[in-house]
């Protein structure tokens, strides 16, 4: 019998325990890599970039994923990174004050390491994509570079919109040149570079629309007026100051382009608005299924008779609005489409508390209506050929009362427009348009006066009638793109006059370096005071149609140069020359002195002057602009055929018309400082209107100057955003007194203008 050896059982048991550690060492490890979750050190990362809508990178954007509450804010390139994510379903949400609220779900594999995003964020003020918009030119917009015009983005007319009175025409009176109707903080119209507001055509999706207008002046002067639109539904806005294309050529003064936008077709989103002087409600979405269309409608109601009482110490008046709009757009295919787009509301003034005993002939209440409709169709023929026809209706009529209620003033206004226009891309960087618009106008009044001692009287008075006009406009880019050059004509007839002018336009851009273009316009326009009133009943069978007819001539020279890509100088030198024409058409059988009479030049007046403008449009720094106007408008009449006895001598001679404002300064700054908090301010100045006395307007007020300053703060949570606004209007408490009359002493009475008036509101987006 042999026994083993004590070395050889040594050797072997020790071999054994290092095989079952090492087992149990890879059974573990398989443990940990397989059947255990993934620990941190394998946790995946998201990265990406977020853009606006004209796909330039957006800064201080705020990334959160909502279930973790990692979170990453952007730099100036746009990049974000969130590292440490464990593999899981998750929310990221993109949020930035001004902008629509994002929230994108995704996944993490257990196997994936990284995952890529590019986000678009777009102004909460326009329609809701994903997709990024190419517009041409970050200044010009998607029109030749030889169109001489100002426009508004999106966020700018939010910023420049007061929270007071959300009206895009208060952005406007912000653009370079241009000034509330004599510096009036209450009135919603506006000069344009010595060209006064009743030269003005505004134009709404291709419409024009002589005063889209809440509010009704009590006098020539006094009374406040507010726009029916909102900063919520307009799209862009483009000034046209002057030698503007013939296809805007129905005033003489300057164009004014508004454009409506679409809601979204991504999802529905709606917006409450309430603040010291109005609430609103927003809302959007697709339409369909397929989302081949969508809706957009909004409502307002307005508090202006408190803030009048409360605020601005009249303890006479009370003045509200209220109106909605509705737009609707559907692809009935790839290449047509339609559109539908209505907005409308009342108007109401009372005088509560009368200084003195009411005359009968003394205004006490005023309701007054806006209400337009306008019905479109778009079809791309081809790539190259697109026509568009519309057609709209509006009206506006005026009741007017006193304190009995009986009736003062009662007035109508209503127009019916058909318009289309084809464009042709007929040959590479060669595009022919042409286009024509017939609108059918009519309007009436009935103002009654009362005597104390007779029965009361009445003036009333008629017009209507068709006016038709069109268009032909050539624009071409020659020689690499250096030159670009547009030109048309245009033919305007209307009833009862019986010349068909025609007016040529031609401006052209030369690029003389990268960075440098240097922009030549001419035009001449014609404005017709349409529907001409006809006097009946002045002698048996006998009418009488005054009618007068203002033709202007533009000359604009612009140097432009670019500072980088987000900031220019402008440099423009404009002249505008009008004069006044008048005639009668005589009908019936009517006596010899009363015959029918050509047009006869009475009068001649001029804007001419220069500007300069600083312009920087940056999403992630300052941006704004400051632009300083000299202009010199001037008018006088003429006196060939007249009696020296009957003609005041300043006639013969030029003197300040009321849009004369020598010097103009527009400024306007906003900051994103904190990717939820924003931070603007304006300030303007005029040297003063003068105001109407006598033949030659000797007398101006003092100069006028407004500082307001902007925040914007918003709060992000899961599903939906709330913003706050506080604003600060004549921050330094200026005092701009308005001008009411002249008195028959000759001393000019005036009015408070508008006093330093904190505002504040809140906004909720879901």
């Amino acid at each position: 019998m042999q026994t083993p050896l004590p070395c050889v059982r040594g050797r072997v048991r020790p071999r054994v325990r290092k095989m079952r550690r090492a087992s149990l060492l890879l059974l573990l490890i398989f443990c940990l890599v397989v059947l255990c979750p993934r620990s941190s050190s394998f946790a995946a990362e998201i990265r990406g970039s977020v853009v606006g809508i004209r796909g330039q990178p957006l800064a201080r954007v705020q990334l959160t994923i909502l279930e973790t509450q990692r979170h990453a804010i952007t730099g100036d390139d746009g990049r974000f990174t969130i590292a440490g994510l464990a593999p899981g379903h998750y929310t990221l949400q993109a949020n930035a004050v001004g902008y629509w609220l994002i929230n994108v779900p995704f996944a993490l594999a257990p196997d994936e390491a990284a995952k890529e995003f590019a986000i678009t964020l777009t102004p909460d003020n326009s329609t809701r994509t994903e997709t990024v918009k190419v517009t041409g030119d970050l200044f010009q917009g998607s029109d030749s570079p030889a169109v001489v015009k100002t426009n508004l983005t999106p966020e700018e007319i939010r910023q420049t919109s007061t929270v007071l009175a959300d009206d895009p025409f208060r952005s406007i009176q912000t653009l370079p040149g241009v000034s509330a109707a004599g510096n009036d903080d209450f009135l919603a119209q506006f000069s344009v570079m010595g060209a006064p507001y009743q030269e003005v055509a505004i134009y709404i999706d291709g419409i024009l629309v002589p005063a889209p207008f809440h509010g009704v002046e009590i006098t020539e002067t006094e009374g406040a007026t507010l726009s029916i639109f909102t900063s919520e539904t307009l799209q862009e806005i483009n000034l046209l100051p002057a030698a503007y294309p013939e296809k805007y050529g129905d005033d003489v003064g300057a164009a004014l382009q508004l454009e409506t936008r679409d809601g979204s077709r991504d999802a529905p989103v709606f917006r409450l608005a309430a603040g010291l002087a109005d609430s609103e409600a927003d809302g959007e979405g697709p339409l369909g299924r397929r989302k081949q269309g969508s809706w957009l409608a909004s409502a307002r109601k307005s508090y202006l008779g408190w803030l009048f009482l409360g605020r601005l110490n009249d303890t006479s008046d009370s003045v509200s609005f209220d109106d909605a709009d509705l737009k609707l757009d559907y692809d009935l295919s790839p290449t047509q489409r339609v559109d539908l787009y209505a907005v409308g509301g009342p108007t109401t003034y009372r005088l509560i508390h009368p200084p003195m005993p009411p005359d009968p002939n003394e205004i006490d209440r005023v309701t007054d209506n806006f209400i337009l409709g306008r019905a479109g169709w778009r079809w791309t023929a081809n790539p190259r050929l697109l026509v568009e026809a519309h057609a709209a209706h509006f009206q506006q009529p005026n009741d007017e009362s006193n304190a009995e209620g009986r009736p003062l003033d009662d007035s109508h206004y209503a127009e019916w427009v058909a318009a289309g226009s084809v464009i042709s891309s007929w040959r590479k960087e060669q595009t022919l348009e042409g286009g024509w618009m017939a609108r059918r106008a009519g309007t009436n009044y009935t103002q009654t006066y009362y005597i104390p001692s007779g029965a009361p009287s009445q003036d009333a008075g008629n017009a209507e009638g068709w006016k038709n006009d069109g268009y032909l406009e050539q624009s071409s880019t020659l020689f690499g793109s250096r030159l670009h050059l547009e030109g048309g004509l245009r033919i305007d007839t209307a009833a009862l006059f019986h010349l068909h002018p025609v007016s040529p336009q031609l401006s052209g851009a030369w690029q003389l370096a990268p960075s440098t273009q240097v922009q030549l316009a001419f035009g001449r326009y014609h404005q017709f005071d349409f529907p001409a009133y006809t006097l009946q009943d002045l002698l048996p069978n006998c009418s009488l149609t005054p009618e007068s007819l203002m033709a202007a001539n533009h000359y604009v020279a612009e140097l432009e140069q670019r500072v980088g890509e987000s900031t220019q100088v402008r440099v423009m030198l404009f002249n505008r020359s009008d004069q006044l024409s008048v005639g009668q058409n005589v009908s019936g059988t009517c006596p010899v002195p009363l015959q029918s009479q050509s047009f006869q030049p009475v009068s001649h007046d001029y804007s001419r002057g220069a500007q300069i403008v600083l312009q920087s449009r940056n999403t992630n720094r300052l941006s704004g602009w400051i632009g300083y106007t000299l202009a010199y408008a001037r008018q006088n009449f003429y006196t060939a055929g007249a009696s020296p006895a009957l003609v005041p001598a300043s006639w013969s001679s030029y003197y300040p018309t009321l849009a004369d404002q020598r010097n103009t300064l527009n400024l306007f700054a906003s900051y994103r400082l904190t990717p939820t908090l924003n931070l603007g301010g304006k300030f303007l100045f005029g040297s003063g209107y003068p105001v109407p006395d006598g033949d030659i307007n000797p007398i101006r007020l003092g100069d006028y100057q407004r500082l307001d300053l902007r925040a914007e703060k918003d709060w992000a949570f899961r599903r939906w955003k709330l913003a706050a606004y506080a604003e600060l209007l004549n921050a330094a408490n200026h005092d701009n007194p308005l001008y009411f009359y002249t008195s028959d002493a000759g001393s000019v009475v005036t009015g408070q203008g508008l006093p330093i008036t904190p505002t504040a509101g809140v906004a909720f987006e879901f």
